[in-house]
């Protein structure tokens, strides 16, 4: 494992390794080794009919809070990717900003696990959805873990 991460670093690489969450309006608000809380702005494009936030930016925010965790973990590693995902939507994400509270329970040498709370940023407890996911980690002895190494079948 790598020396721990300040929050601002963590924001920075993301910024440079996952420019897609600033574009959907989802950042990182804190961060603590095996922890993370992840913010998703609310915004008309990502609203369906009934005033809902669509199941699929909710699965990006939970995979996003995640990974954000592990990070805080295990260091920068560009190439920790998810491997598994399996989402409960337990009631509808309406009217409002959606925290994602991601917390890693195992990292083991080749795969890291944790779980995701999401709830209306408004206040409350009510969970929104409920997510498990598993993270393929680096090669411990990869040299730059922000670009794929070759698998000699090129």
């Amino acid at each position: 494992m790598e020396a721990r991460i300040t929050h601002a670093q963590l924001c920075r690489f993301l910024d440079g390794h996952a420019p897609f969450l600033k574009a959907m309006g989802i950042r990182c608000e804190e961060s603590r080794p095996g922890y993370a809380v992840a913010r998703w702005r609310q915004d008309p494009r990502w609203i369906r009919p009934g005033g809902y936030l669509f199941g699929g930016g909710l699965m990006t925010l939970a995979d996003a809070a995640l990974y954000m965790a592990i990070l805080s973990e295990i260091g920068l590693q560009a190439m920790a990717v998810t491997s598994e995902l399996k989402m409960n939507f337990l009631r509808p994400a309406v009217g409002g900003d959606v925290l994602a509270r991601a917390r890693v329970l195992k990292v083991g040498r080749r795969l890291a696990y944790g779980e995701i709370h999401l709830l209306m940023a408004d206040g409350g407890e009510k969970l929104v959805a409920h997510a498990t996911s598993s993270y393929a980690l680096p090669d411990a002895e990869a040299d730059d873990a922000t670009t794929p190494r070759s698998t000699g079948t090129e």
